[in-house]
């Protein structure tokens, strides 16, 4: 049989120096290789299933994961031990537990199982043919609720444990993810993130001691311990007002502090809208629009000579840019040719004519355009950007402000006032040693011919050093060694050539090319693993932690209860999320 000819050890390769293993495939990482089994043959044991692996290969480790289970098994026909009734009740049961973990993972209430409507849509299912299924999919609220929900409970607990253990090795991220909840409660959830994956920890109700920053930083510091305080590199926090704020201020001389880089990009969009009376001119705009949008000749032009967003209605994807947007795409109409032609003139009278015929309206709207064009397409385009690492943002933010000088055709005057706002959100909000260490860390960056040796790079590199490293004498020893990645010397002499560098990941590239110095090795795998986006990115759904932190009258095992849930249906989410990346890389 081609399941017992196949060897798993050549699907997958020890990486992370031997700590785990990575799916040839789908590059998951998991602790051993017969997890990898498991993985590449979708029996859905305790990991994920790959999405990647050849249908001849998946089928031949289904097989082979399914003749060790049952010695006796003869593909075929039943036999002692394993009947065919066996087989499909084993089906059965997997297909149950999907559906279950698609419960957990959207938080749907479980009495809908019992609705005609769930009943009709499991009715259409096919069955599980190749397993021999074919019997009932849909499981009882009970068995959601009892062993399906403490199976489901220990397979996140057994990941969870797996992403925990490379902590150690890649460090990690708190992430805080904070919202005003009903009745106007202030919550919080703490999520922890590092290359293995994102974890959730716990949900908080901080109503009562957001005026008090020392309990705030005592709850934040109980968090870390958890973590573990040598595991955590940084704090990234979503806001930076209200409590979250005081909170940042307190702790900035503690922890790596620093405030997610796409609500910085934000801020620093409504700042220049406010020295270019944003809000007046979209409003003229908006006019224009939905004249636009009324005209279907209008319509098709607009739709031609723009970006073909939709900006007749927003998005979660991309709302917050959509008036930016509108502004840039109006313009880019009007340089089209669209209001210079006479059906314009004819079809609309005075007011609209007097405002598309407004030298001061468009040249406002221009400097709008030129100054917020580039900052858009970040944010736009940010929830599939992968570089979204410490790594990359110092050099991130030059590039955005390069660009600004240049779609201001690189007069001073007009690119130096937005300049000074980034700068500002920049080093108030955004920066943080780890940047810099980061910027100098990323072969990408440092070994090329833009690289900026800045004042603050080589402080805040060896700020870092100290954070991260706490022993003196691996101090030491480690600055000795950056100065041959310094000079390109040794080992990082070839490594520094272009096709050596291009489409390797930083980590990657250090965990491969830097053996020679292992202790300069696992400082810049600890920097370059960290992300630069806050919680929000996961966009986690709020609904299970605010019944969990406002519900009244639970008792005891409810609330643990409630707890699990909560664990569960938040690292399952988190889970998908991290497959869905997986596959955009």
């Amino acid at each position: 049989m081609a399941s017992t000819m196949m060897s798993v050890y050549d699907h997958g390769t020890w990486v992370e120096d031997g700590a785990r293993v990575q799916c040839m495939y789908c590059e998951k990482r998991m602790t051993d290789f017969g997890r990898l089994k498991y993985h590449l043959g979708n029996v859905c044991k305790d990991v994920t299933p790959c999405s990647q692996v050849p249908g001849p290969t998946k089928e031949a480790f289904f097989n082979m994961v399914m003749d060790q289970r049952y010695p006796d098994r003869k593909r075929g026909r039943p036999s002692r031990g394993f009947t065919a009734s066996e087989i499909a009740a084993e089906a059965d049961q997997r297909a149950q537990m999907l559906v279950a973990r698609f419960f957990y993972e959207h938080g749907v209430d479980f009495s809908a199982v019992d609705s005609t409507s769930f009943k009709e849509m499991m009715m259409m299912m096919t069955t599980v043919e190749e397993d021999g299924g074919g019997g009932e999919k849909i499981p009882d609220p009970r068995n959601l609720n009892g062993w399906m929900f403490q199976e489901a409970l220990k397979k996140v607990q057994d990941r969870v444990k797996d992403i925990k253990d490379s902590w150690e090795i890649t460090g990690c991220s708190i992430l805080l993810d904070t919202w005003i909840g009903p009745k106007g409660r202030d919550l919080v959830s703490f999520v922890v993130d590092c290359p293995a994956g994102a974890v959730y920890l716990k949900s908080s109700d901080v109503s009562d001691i957001k005026t008090d920053v020392t309990a705030l930083t005592s709850l934040v510091n109980g968090i870390v311990e958890e973590v573990g305080v040598s595991n955590v590199t940084q704090i990234i926090a979503c806001s930076t007002s209200g409590w979250v704020g005081e909170l940042g201020k307190r702790l900035a001389g503690q922890v790596f502090w620093s405030v997610s880089l796409s609500h910085c990009l934000e801020l620093m969009l409504v700042e220049i809208g406010k020295m270019y009376s944003f809000e007046d001119i979209l409003d003229k705009v908006n006019i224009i629009r939905e004249l636009i949008n009324s005209n279907r000749s209008f319509l098709y032009f607009f739709k031609e000579n723009s970006y073909r967003v939709d900006v007749t209605a927003s998005s979660s994807e991309c709302e917050f840019v959509t008036p930016y947007l509108t502004l840039e795409n109006i313009f880019r109409v009007k340089m089209a040719g669209l209001f210079a032609t006479p059906e314009w003139e004819k079809e609309e009278g005075i007011a609209i004519s007097t405002l598309v015929n407004d030298y001061s309206f468009w040249e406002s709207l221009e400097r709008v355009v030129r100054s917020t064009s580039t900052l858009v397409h970040v944010l736009l385009g940010f929830s599939s950007v992968i570089k979204k690492h410490v790594g990359y943002t110092y050099e991130l933010i030059e590039s955005i402000k390069k660009s600004v000088a240049w779609n201001s055709k690189n007069e001073k005057q007009f690119y130096q006032p937005v300049w000074d706002v980034i700068d500002d959100v920049w080093h108030k909000h955004l920066r943080s040693p780890l940047h810099a260490a980061g910027y100098f860390l990323n072969p990408m960056a440092y070994y090329s011919d833009d690289f900026r040796t800045y004042q603050d790079v080589y402080t805040g590199l060896a700020f870092s050093l100290v954070h991260v490293v706490k022993e003196p004498h691996l101090q030491v020893k480690i600055a000795t060694q950056l100065d041959e990645y310094r000079l390109g010397r040794n080992c990082f002499k070839r490594a520094s050539q272009a096709d050596q560098i291009n489409e390797v990941s930083p980590v990657n590239w250090w965990t491969q090319k830097a053996s020679q110095y292992p202790e300069l090795q696992s400082f810049a795998v600890k920097i370059l693993s960290q992300t630069c986006e806050g919680a929000s990115k996961y966009k986690l759904k709020r609904s299970l932690a605010e019944k969990l932190l406002l519900t009244e009258g639970m008792n005891h095992s409810e609330r643990k209860h409630l707890e699990e849930l909560a664990f569960v249906h938040y690292n399952l989410q988190l889970q998908s999320c991290k497959a869905k990346v997986s596959e955009e890389q």
